[in-house]
């Protein structure tokens, strides 16, 4: 199986480690990083060794060539990555505290990757041996929501699996108000869900975790991933629930390590099925599934313990037992 992941790919405009001691933020030295949840994703797969691609839109820009050759560094398959004129790459500037948790301002207006409309999926081919992997920044205007409509049309006709990362992030929506009834709808639409704690009681309020998880599964959802920090992960199927607790590590930079938890997941989906019509057995086995979220956790763990995104997701190497 292969990964195609969908949606943002950015530069992002790191803190530098002296700012993390205590520089005024206004201040602080910036690093560009090529970056972007649904691109970070695509990397995390190739890296570990996995086959992936990705769908999105840059600038024609300095920014856009300097993604687009990052993403072939990696073997990320970049055809459907396309530089537009009349738009530009989009940026974000990430802080770190102390405690290397992050904080961001991005720079989204006329983004290039908001361009994912009908049009941008017209030509797009999906298979049966294919995990279309996406975000909730897929669903945050009009016209991506279009987009994105098409291709799980095309995810549903093809028989293949979809993978949603909630990976919710304020500023990308044009109106917060829609957020969470467009995300619910999808959600229940997709294969696998990834989110974390943190993005459920934002979105849906406290106390109603329980009743999202039953919620999607009733909707036909196979997999659900809850994530809460270095708590353990909490991964829900129709067969029950199995909790997985992440390893210590010694956490530098938050950063891209949801990312490459689910990365990590998926790169496992791919290693064990040759196509989506193995997938509701594969899940339904706890051992199977608690040894790729195990996988996928060790892959998080190695994240948070460097700096950057690309440059910080893990090689098989990196994660062995």
């Amino acid at each position: 199986m292969k990964v195609i992941s969908v949606g943002e790919v950015l530069i992002d405009m790191l803190a530098q480690r002296d700012s993390i001691a205590g520089t005024p933020p206004m201040m602080s030295p910036f690093q560009p990083h090529a970056g972007g949840a649904p691109a970070n994703v695509a990397v995390a797969v190739a890296k570990l060794g996995g086959q992936s691609s990705m769908i999105s839109r840059v600038g024609s820009d300095v920014f856009g060539d300097y993604l687009i050759s990052m993403l072939r560094h990696y073997q990320v398959g970049v055809e459907a990555v396309v530089q537009l004129e009349v738009a530009k790459t989009a940026l974000a500037f990430v802080s770190l505290d102390k405690d290397g948790e992050r904080s961001f301002d991005f720079y989204l207006e006329n983004a290039a990757h908001t361009w994912l409309d009908k049009a941008a999926f017209a030509d797009v081919v999906i298979q049966d041996d294919d995990i279309v992997h996406f975000c909730s920044g897929s669903l945050a205007t009009p016209r991506l929501r279009e987009g994105t409509a098409l291709l799980l049309d095309k995810v549903g006709k093809a028989g293949a699996l979809s993978s949603l990362d909630i990976n919710f992030r304020p500023a990308f929506w044009a109106s917060l108000d829609d957020a969470p009834g467009m995300i619910d709808n999808v959600a229940s639409q997709v294969s696998i869900i990834k989110a974390s704690q943190e993005e459920l009681d934002a979105l849906y309020g406290q106390n109603k975790t329980t009743q999202c998880i039953k919620h999607w599964l009733d909707s036909g959802v196979k997999l659900i991933l809850l994530t809460d920090g270095g708590k353990a992960v909490r991964c829900y199927t129709a067969n029950g629930q199995v909790s997985v607790t992440p390893p210590d590590a010694s956490v530098k930079d938050t950063t891209a390590a949801g990312d490459s938890f689910i990365g990590g997941l998926l790169y496992s989906v791919t290693r064990q099925l040759k196509d989506a019509g193995g997938f509701d057995e594969w899940v339904s086995n706890p051992a199977a599934l608690e040894a790729a979220v195990s996988f996928a956790a060790r892959c998080g763990a190695h994240t948070v313990s460097q700096y950057g995104a690309f440059t910080a997701l893990p090689s098989a190497r990196d994660v062995s037992d």
